[in-house]
């Protein structure tokens, strides 16, 4: 049932109040975390509580301060030349290096039986550096200190991450009587279990290490003289090879608005559906920012260029970076917002939009209730176990989210909860209640199902 609009009160003739964002104190972090764990509310009837948005969470790059680190990158990049130009296989393993293959943006994956019931678990293929070394070597190829991009070091764990692009040089690796294969990383991302910690920070690990290695693969040339670029810091950056130049380029990052449209009321909201084979689904709005443009006039630019609508307040929600867009795009910060409309009329740009409709809460409670998102975590991940032991190829990346197909009794289906999408609208759908899995809450505000943000 679509929402019914009947009236709308006066826009305010006061300036748009700034931007405000949403924050939980450690104590209620706290009282949350421990009350999801508890509670027997379904977590796919409810808002899904995560610690951290998909793709964030680095656990390589969440310690602070750096000092933390066993190696600098620039020591780190010394004893990695030392071992690869002089050929040092006698030296000391102290510390470890760990290298995590790509091939034409897909991570090294391998794929383990999961306990009783439970869906295989996928795991990265890092790969030692002698290891490494002796592939390239039967291949023919050389590994050479430049191809590798320094991820992070662990003092813990006595050891440097490194990533590196192996497309087109090694052939064998990845075949299947390794038990080894490179894995979308799309497809990686829908088999995660959003509950397991260390799979979203595995998961947290390929995201960064691709969207350095694209970036790379794009900024192989200077943008302001031609000449070819050259890595610098272990990879961290990058560098003009003309001494008349020596521009320095650092890794891209191009900020996204995606924002959840709310009716003046707080009755409904406006979800739009994009040119894609996916029947029924229906997710917030979203653009890139422009230059000297504020995210706040961001959103209300796109919301009107898209829909027609007018936006007034803008309330800020959570951010989560996604390496999975176009590889030309590297890495996109999606930035989430709440908007609240001043207008209500729907005029659709077709040329961007399919559709868009205001949904009442009661359709969007029934998508999310109904959502098989579980279930399309539990097919992914036998997916990935089957192409690592060779039985199946990678397919197309529609045929990961059509497993997200909604039961006929929802109207829409909603993304994942993998997405940002997915909480902007979960904690709007369910914020009028008293509870959020299994906690009284007074707020009125729309409630972020990030607990940790």
């Amino acid at each position: 049932m679509l929402c019914k609009i009947t009236s709308l009160n006066p826009p305010s003739t006061s300036a748009d109040p700034p931007i405000s964002v949403l924050r939980v104190s450690h104590q209620t972090q706290l009282s949350l975390t421990r009350a999801f764990s508890q509670s027997k509310v379904s977590p796919i009837t409810m808002s899904i509580n995560l610690q951290s948005h998909a793709f964030a969470g680095n656990p390589l790059r969440s310690k602070f301060p750096i000092s933390g680190d066993s190696l600098p990158p620039s020591a780190a990049l010394e004893a990695l030349n030392a071992r690869i130009s002089l050929n040092d296989t006698h030296s000391s393993p102290s510390p470890s290096f760990k290298v995590l293959p790509f091939r034409n943006g897909r991570p090294l994956a391998s794929s383990a039986a999961g306990t009783g019931d439970s869906p295989p678990i996928w795991c990265l293929g890092w790969l030692g550096l002698d290891d490494l070394r002796g592939i390239f070597e039967n291949s023919g190829a050389r590994l050479s200190v430049d191809s590798l991009v320094y991820l992070s070091s662990s003092a813990e764990d006595d050891a440097v991450y490194w990533a590196i692009d192996v497309s087109a040089k090694v052939p064998e690796l990845g075949s299947n009587n390794m038990g080894l294969c490179f894995v979308e990383l799309r497809t990686l991302m829908v088999a995660t279990d959003w509950l397991d910690l260390q799979a979203m920070g595995n998961l947290a690990i390929a995201g960064h290490a691709k969207a350095l290695l694209e970036w790379h693969n794009i900024s192989r040339f200077c943008g302001h003289c031609g000449e070819k670029t050259v890595p610098m810091e272990a990879g961290r950056r990058k560098q003009c090879s003309n001494d008349s130049c020596k521009k320095r380029i650092y890794p891209r990052v191009d900020p996204v608005v995606i924002m959840l449209v709310i009716d003046r009321e707080n009755d409904c909201v406006l979800l739009a559906k994009r040119p894609m084979p996916i029947p029924r689904m229906y997710a917030c709005l979203s653009g890139f920012t422009e230059p000297g443009e504020s995210l706040e006039e961001a959103v209300r630019r796109e919301t009107w260029e898209e829909t027609g609508i007018e936006v007034g307040e803008v309330v800020y929600h959570s951010s989560q970076p996604w390496p999975v867009g176009p590889n030309s795009i590297p890495c996109q910060l999606m930035v989430g917002f709440f908007a609240y409309a001043k207008s209500l009329d729907i005029t659709v740009d077709k040329s961007e939009l399919e559709d868009a409709k205001w949904y009442s809460r009661e359709d969007v409670r029934k998508a999310l209730t109904f959502a098989k998102y579980k279930q399309a975590q539990r097919t992914a991940a036998a997916k990935v176990e089957q192409m690592c032991k060779g039985i199946e190829k990678n397919r197309s990346l529609a045929a990961d989210f059509n497993v997200e197909s909604a039961d006929e009794q929802a109207p829409i289906v909603v993304p994942g909860p993998f997405a940002i999408a997915h909480h902007l609208i979960s904690s709007w759908a369910f914020s009028d209640q008293n509870v959020v899995n299994g906690v009284e809450c007074n707020s009125k505000q729309p409630i972020s199902s990030m607990t940790n943000l």
